[in-house]
């Protein structure tokens, strides 16, 4: 491999380019690599940087040649620098070249030395890919380096300072604050040198309470602000103005898809000016994806929203008022991610896919495109009710459910309709409210808080009854049973789940039927009400039979075979069991779901081998890692411990069972972390 004769750096404003390469380059002299080098700082972002001629007028008057002599045009002052470098060459000198702050190659390729046995270091806030040079892209620290900056620089200034020692992990929160960008690190730290009284708490308390963050961090000679803004303003108008664009986006990184929707251009133009972007180290691309440094992104959203600029804008525009337009391109980008998800989540539903659903092949991709989005979707549903959107911000989040309920994200379900429930009521909207106080009931119930759950169906059960809707009321109500009973109210529940069975008959929807009668049938269990609960069971499998709905069949089934099992029936539950997995085999129903059908089929299947019911565990906790399911994966693991040692295997026992405990322990499940840990010391003694 040819050696590398020029090394460009580069980086973000104030991510330290010149401090590593400064840094670097006079560890590399003191080392003996070198016998000496050259610097110049070539002011590329300023108004006026410096030009190729003047660079090489300041080179070789340090390389000692008289100024006199020197010619005017810069391609002949170019070849006499090489031929000073050749001689120090022959001399056996060996030079490192650091040229900082370059805007571009051309501002670079004149000062290239025209022999290999010199070195080139460079840095730029731009890649520079024309230079023929080693790139090295500089991130932003580790949070870790981040605190020991601040804490050294402080105490660099005085070392009777323990403000920063004693502020202990307040100190992680300030660097975070700061995006872990050295400049802004530095900036935090001159602030508590300057104002000796003001702790670290106070610095974080205002950078997480300031309008603007850029603001603060400003020591009167280092700003962030002003450092980001020799990057913009270098760009193009029309990247400029996507840049700005940029800023509109909820969440934390865009595709490109979502990105032509923002800007209203062409993929190929709007590829060109993500790139360009990218170059300027004013965005990240990984995995396709674009993003902002969180300080960039102050940046932007400030130009965004400056009188200033939106004034300019304005003008751009036909005079048409920019807040306005601002508010349109929002609503573009919101509506894009409505209609995609909606488009997506059909593939998720028991219903025909139908013709919206056309923008994705299959469950698959559109499985993919709502992971990758995910982020993206749940902010629109915040940004929606910031903006006023009324429709997205109650809408969305039932195009999300069945996604959120298939993934296991319980914490985003409750988070998104929580916003639906308030902005609905605000509007007015007691059809919206009711609906998205009932999802709410079914997501906090997946979070096993129930009597936050019982309280939101009990609205949504109040609502639909003041809106005389009985088959929305009927959901309403087998949800209320369903979080009575796993509360532990399993006679409460009975008469819920009996007056909701009522309204769906008088409805005549079966699918819901079927949906209250496996409920019941759980109620009956609890209850000991054997033959009921049997009854329950097999009526709502027969009924998902009927409808074609294979997940929810075997689920029912799996509920009737424990029926039938508490029932000392357990032939019959047996062979319910082998029903439940034929049916699931046939299922593209959720990987939670499959996993729960997998679990109870493994406990109840007596005549399986300990290798055949280690094989149907295997299955659930692969379901269960894809599903986001760390309860029940908790759960999996926690039994396969148990087949492992009815097999003798006490390692691969051990092994499953540290696990389920150390799960269960985040999941704040105490009694079965502590029953896990009964069954480990019983191992070791």
């Amino acid at each position: 491999m040819p050696p590398v004769l020029v090394t460009s750096v580069a980086g973000l404003a104030g991510v330290g380019k010149t401090a590593l390469a400064l840094a670097s380059g006079h560890a590399a002299v003191t080392a003996g690599w070198f016998t000496g080098s050259l610097f110049i700082d070539l002011h590329g972002y300023d108004e006026s940087p410096v030009q190729p001629s003047q660079a090489l007028e300041a080179f070789l008057r340090a390389l000692g040649v008289d100024p006199a002599l020197l010619p005017a045009p810069a391609e002949e002052r170019a070849a006499l620098y090489r031929s000073e470098l050749e001689d120090r060459a022959h001399q056996g000198q060996r030079l490192l070249i650091m040229i900082d702050n370059a805007a571009s190659a051309d501002q670079v390729r004149l000062l290239l030395p025209g022999t290999d046995r010199h070195r080139v270091l460079v840095t730029s806030r731009h890649t520079l890919p024309g230079l023929d040079a080693r790139l090295v892209d500089l991130a932003v620290l580790s949070p870790p380096a981040a605190a020991a900056l601040v804490q050294h620089a402080v105490s660099r200034a005085n070392p009777d300072d323990r403000r920063v020692i004693d502020a202990g992990d307040e100190i992680g929160e300030l660097a975070g604050l700061c995006g872990y960008l050295p400049l802004a690190l530095h900036i935090s730290a001159a602030l508590l040198i300057l104002e000796p009284c003001q702790t670290v708490v106070e610095l974080t308390g205002e950078l997480a309470t300031a309008r603007s963050r850029l603001s603060v961090l400003d020591d009167g000679e280092r700003a962030v602000r002003a450092a980001f803004h020799l990057s913009y303003r270098r760009l193009a108008p029309d990247h400029a103005e996507l840049f700005r664009l940029l800023a509109l986006n909820p969440g934390p990184d865009i595709g490109l898809e979502a990105t032509t929707v923002l800007a209203d251009r062409p993929p190929s133009a709007v590829r060109t000016m993500l790139r360009a972007l990218v170059q300027a180290h004013l965005l990240d691309c990984v995995n396709r994806r674009w993003s902002m440094h969180d300080l960039v992104r102050d940046y932007a959203t400030e130009l965004l929203h400056d009188p200033r600029r939106a004034a300019e804008d304005a003008a751009n525009q036909d005079k048409m008022d920019a807040t306005a337009a601002c508010s349109q391109v929002r609503s573009r980008l919101l509506e894009h991610y409505s209609a995609t998800a909606l488009a997506a989540s059909a593939h998720l539903t028991r219903e025909p896919v139908s013709a919206a659903s056309g923008a994705f092949a299959d469950q698959a991709t559109a499985l993919t495109w709502l992971d990758s989005e995910r982020a993206n979707l749940i902010a629109s549903v915040a940004a929606a009710a910031a903006a006023g959107d009324q429709d997205i911000a109650t809408r969305l989040p039932v195009i999300l459910y069945d996604y959120l309920i298939w993934r296991g994200y319980v914490d985003d379900l409750i988070a998104v309709t929580t916003i639906a429930c308030t902005v609905a009521h605000q509007a007015g909207a007691l059809a919206a409210e009711a609906g998205a106080w009932n999802n709410l009931g079914i997501a906090l119930t997946e979070a096993s808080r129930y009597d936050d759950a019982v309280t939101a169906h009990g609205r949504a059960v109040a609502l639909f009854t003041s809106l005389e809707n009985q088959h929305e009321r009927g959901k309403a109500l087998n949800g209320l049973g369903s979080a009575l009973r796993d509360s532990g109210r399993s006679a409460a529940a009975l008469p819920i789940h009996q007056a909701a069975l009522a309204a769906q008959k008088d409805a005549g929807d079966l699918w819901e039927q079927a949906a209250v009668l496996n409920n019941l049938s759980l109620d009956h269990q609890e209850l000991g009400n054997v033959a009921e609960a049997c009854a329950a069971a097999e009526q709502a499998a027969s009924l998902f039979q009927q409808l074609g709905d294979t997940t929810c069949e075997a689920k029912a089934l799996c509920t009737a075979a424990f029926a039938l099992q508490a029932a000392g029936r357990s032939q019959e539950a047996h062979g319910v069991c082998e029903r439940a997995v034929e049916a699931a085999s046939r299922s593209a129903g959720s990987p939670r779901d499959a996993a729960a059908i997998l679990m109870t089929c493994a406990e109840l299947l007596t005549d399986l081998t300990p290798q055949q019911r280690i094989a149907y565990l295997l299955r659930a906790q692969a379901a269960c890692e894809s599903a986001n399911a760390h309860d029940l994966h908790a759960h999996t693991l926690s039994a396969i411990g148990l087949v492992y040692i009815a097999a003798g295997d006490t390692d691969q026992a051990a092994t499953h069972l540290m696990r389920a405990a150390s799960m269960f322990d985040d999941f704040d499940l105490l009694t079965e972390a502590a029953e896990a840990r009964t069954l480990l010391s019983m191992l070791r003694s």
